[in-house]
């Protein structure tokens, strides 16, 4: 809050600040916004711009005619991603009196975690962490007092997930697996992807009217069957290289090398052809790949031989009249004073 109140340049009229106000946490949040900007209450009157923290998530009304909720999760931050279910629709029924309370602004950007385990992958082996647990539980508990004093005094921790030790027996907290479930459910899968995002929107009666920033990106990694040219991606590269939004949690470098690690063609071709080339040479994959060769600083039979691999088809029949047209293009493309014979392909 503090940060957005300076950089916006607000002032203490402008902006009000609605946070814990109780003990030492009371303390830290005001010195951080400074004496200039006190702590308000709910119930204050409104100003024009208005942050509330997670104080005011439950059963606390906020009248504001003119309010608007915007609600941040940042896909870095664990803390600000919400299940939608239940506190992001909290949030979303503070409001009470405003005439914009049917819409939410929801900015975010999605986790970076791995994407190798789907949600149903992590329930089937969580559940089955739990019935072990269980079962290891009933096992050692079912041995005499005696039995069990001895065997558990020998064991200083218990290395086993959702299982601790109460008055000299095992006790399976299933409670701790549910929260697992919920905390993967909610960083790696509804916020990890814009479309698994609204699927749970909508799911929760949410009509959806915003897109995500990058929807090449997303298209990229998410839609297995989804074709994303070489154009689109290479524009995509562009605009995140050169333009910055006025506001935006994903950082635009991550996100280009996203893209250039799934593509390496497409940063090599932005940083040694530039944009202006690249169109110019229409987007066109092999000439794009014939262009960057000729800048390569080796000899020209390297040239040469990296150009054949990028023009001919492998395992393929080439007749000897296209063979020498294509090498007499390569010969021209390179600046090389040369005739093509079908004989130079047995060099």
């Amino acid at each position: 809050m503090k940060k957005v109140t300076d950089l916006a340049k607000l002032t203490p009229e402008q902006v009000r600040h609605v946070c814990s106000t109780s003990g030492d946490n009371g303390e830290s949040n005001q010195r951080k916004l400074g004496k200039d900007y006190p702590i308000g209450q709910p119930s204050d009157p409104v100003k024009k711009i208005n942050f509330y923290t997670s104080t005011c998530f439950e059963g606390c009304d906020i009248y504001d005619e003119n309010g608007v909720t915007f609600i941040v999760s940042d896909g870095n931050k664990s803390h600000t991603l919400l299940d939608i279910s239940t506190l992001f629709t909290q949030i979303c029924g503070r409001l009470r009196d405003s005439k914009y309370k049917g819409e939410i602004i929801h900015v975010y950007s999605t986790t970076k975690y791995s994407r190798d385990v789907t949600l149903d992958e992590f329930v089937a082996a969580t559940k089955k962490t739990l019935q072990e647990a269980v079962q290891y539980a009933d096992e050692i508990n079912s041995l005499s007092d005696t039995a069990r004093e001895k065997t558990l005094s020998k064991i200083k921790y218990i290395n086993e997930q959702y299982v601790r030790i109460e008055d000299n027996r095992l006790i399976v907290d299933k409670n701790f697996a549910n929260m697992d479930i919920v905390n993967f459910k909610i960083c790696r899968h509804i916020y990890r992807t814009y479309i698994n995002l609204t699927d749970e929107l909508k799911r929760n009666g949410y009509t959806i009217t915003r897109h995500t920033f990058s929807e090449i990106i997303e298209k990229m990694e998410n839609k297995d069957n989804a074709r994303v040219t070489f154009k689109e991606l290479f524009d995509e590269y562009h605009r995140l290289k050169t333009t910055r939004p006025f506001f935006s949690l994903d950082n635009h470098e991550e996100l280009c090398a996203r893209i250039a690690l799934k593509y390496p063609l497409v940063r090599q071709a932005y940083d040694e052809l530039g944009t202006a080339k690249v169109q110019a040479l229409k987007y066109h994959v092999g000439n794009i790949r014939r262009e960057l060769t000729k800048q390569v600083r080796l000899p020209s039979e390297y040239k040469i031989v990296k150009m054949i691999d990028t023009v001919f088809p492998k395992q393929m029949f080439i007749s000897k009249s296209k063979a020498k047209s294509e090498l007499q293009r390569i010969y021209d493309d390179l600046g090389i004073q040369q005739t093509a014979k079908a004989a130079d392909l047995a060099k």
